[in-house]
């Protein structure tokens, strides 16, 4: 019994406690700039204690799963400052610099915006340092993603996860893989099919939320987005990714179980590929795959848990990714609708269920509330009216999705392309207004001082009247679980 106590304790506890250990860790090593942990003899000595955890599991190890996945974030940490310092040496210089184009480039009246990863300095690109670089250029729309760019210009600090900035330098050279991104192109191609049925900036919305294309945004639609609290709808992610998984987990699980698992990953990582590889959809994606793996399998796994593991996951890619705007909404976002939502219901409703509209704006209040502090941290202002908002976009942006696709899907069919074409307008016309109309209530705009971390202050308040009940709930579970598994164990 003593050892299948212990047995249990592991499965579910040590795992969890090691996730928790990896984001702590990550957080202070990148507050305090803890950097000796550079060596890999710490690695190997991570990969012993879990060793030493998996076979031989109690209670006492618990800290033991905590301080090794703080040891292995301050390992990444360390690795990831060390490679920023040497391109910080030349912040001020003039440089020659060759980079990698990391996502979508995003082209307004100002220029064209990007990311450069994989940077090499000098002018055959003999110094290779770490972080990233953003870029502003002058308007080029010939440049895509994964596309090789040499600059010439003078690097300047750099501001949130970028380790450097570049004010419009001069473009020696660009260079285009071959055969190049292929689902890069099918995307464009299948834009360009929606484009010649649907104007602008209709189809600007529409391929925002369908494939994650927000460079087409004009510019007073993107800042009223902002305004109202919109602006996670027009980046791709759990939401996105969500509807079209459900979708085909509907389709082609009327086959068999695995048709829908198989058709359903399928989805997840084309759409990932076809998107980029960004923070919140590369944490919508990772977390599709486990919720299909226990939807396959027939067991559900607790929200909570997830979202550790996927933390944990995502930050060991990349440390950065814990103070990346879009990272930390996808987060706060899924946490409020799967974990501070029921407990709403249950304190609103009790057992019994709400109906649709209710359920709606307990949804959209709290993915709102939980992601209310950042945008406040970020921007210094949110609409006290977003919810209506929400509330009026979200219920129907799966049809908006799903018409925009259909645009693309009917191009070229006489009379259908039109009818679909025509529905897709008239719904996006209304979000469209949605936003013009809440983004002009300027009286209802709260506004303050960006940066301010007090504001964290605030989840606090949402979370405390429901942590006790949470708590409590959780380790009923647990303990229901536990005496479950000694009394198999006993027979």
């Amino acid at each position: 019994m003593k050892n299948l106590l212990g047995r249990y304790l592991h499965q579910s506890y040590h795992l969890v406690v090691f996730c928790a250990g990896v984001i702590v860790g990550t957080i202070l090593a990148l507050i305090f700039r803890i950097n000796f942990f550079w060596s890999p003899v710490w690695v190997g000595s991570v990969v012993l204690v879990l060793v030493l955890i998996y076979l031989r599991p109690r209670l006492m190890f618990v800290g033991l799963a905590l301080i090794a996945g703080m040891v292995l974030a301050f390992f990444r940490v360390a690795n990831e400052l060390g490679k920023e310092e040497m391109l910080r040496k030349f912040v001020g210089q003039e440089i020659v610099c060759f980079g990698e184009v990391n996502g979508d480039p995003e082209t307004d009246e100002s220029g064209t915006k990007v990311k450069l990863v994989d940077l090499k300095l000098g002018e055959n690109g003999e110094h290779e340092v770490g972080g990233s670089i953003f870029i502003t250029l002058r308007q080029n729309e010939k440049i895509a993603r994964a596309d090789t760019l040499k600059l010439k210009g003078r690097l300047t600090e750099g501001f949130g996860t970028y380790a450097g900035y570049m004010y419009k330098p001069m473009v020696l050279g660009i260079w285009r893989p071959e055969p190049g991104d292929l689902v890069l192109k099918i995307r464009n191609w299948f834009a360009e099919r929606i484009r010649g049925l649907i104007q602008s900036p209709q189809v600007d919305l529409g391929l925002s939320y369908l494939l994650g294309m927000k460079s087409g945004l004009p510019d007073g639609l993107s800042e009223n987005l902002r305004v109202v609290g919109l602006v996670h709808i027009v980046v791709a992610s759990g939401a996105h990714l969500s509807i079209l998984v459900e979708i085909a987990r509907k389709i082609f699980g009327k086959l068999s179980r695995f048709a829908g698992l198989l058709f359903s990953l399928l989805f997840v990582v084309f759409f990932m590929a076809m998107v980029g590889w960004t923070p919140s959809i590369l944490r919508a994606g990772v977390m599709a795959i486990l919720t299909l793996a226990a939807w396959y399998v027939g067991r559900k796994i607790a929200p909570w848990r997830i979202i550790l593991l996927v933390a944990a996951f995502t930050l060991l890619l990349d440390p950065m990714f814990v103070i990346n705007l879009g990272w930390l909404l996808s987060f706060a976002s899924f946490g409020g609708i799967m974990i501070l939502g029921p407990r709403l219901t249950k304190f609103f409703y009790g057992e019994k269920k709400p109906g649709f509209v209710a359920e709606v704006i307990i949804t959209t209040l709290s993915a709102t509330l939980m992601t209310l502090p950042i945008i406040l941290y970020f921007y210094g202002a949110v609409s006290l009216i977003s919810v209506l908002a929400n509330l009026l976009i979200l219920p129907t942006l799966p049809y908006a999705m799903g018409l925009a696709f259909l645009t693309g899907v009917v191009a070229g069919v006489p009379g259908v392309e039109m009818v679909v074409s025509f529905l897709a307008t008239k719904l996006l016309d209304f979000h469209i207004a949605v936003v013009e109309f809440f983004g002009e209530q300027k009286s209802f705009l709260f506004e303050m001082e960006a940066g301010q971390p007090q504001v964290f202050l605030i989840y606090a308040l949402i979370l405390s009247p429901l942590t006790y009940g949470f708590l409590k709930d959780t380790f009923m579970i647990e303990y229901k679980t536990l005496v479950l598994s000694i009394k198999k164990g006993k027979e």
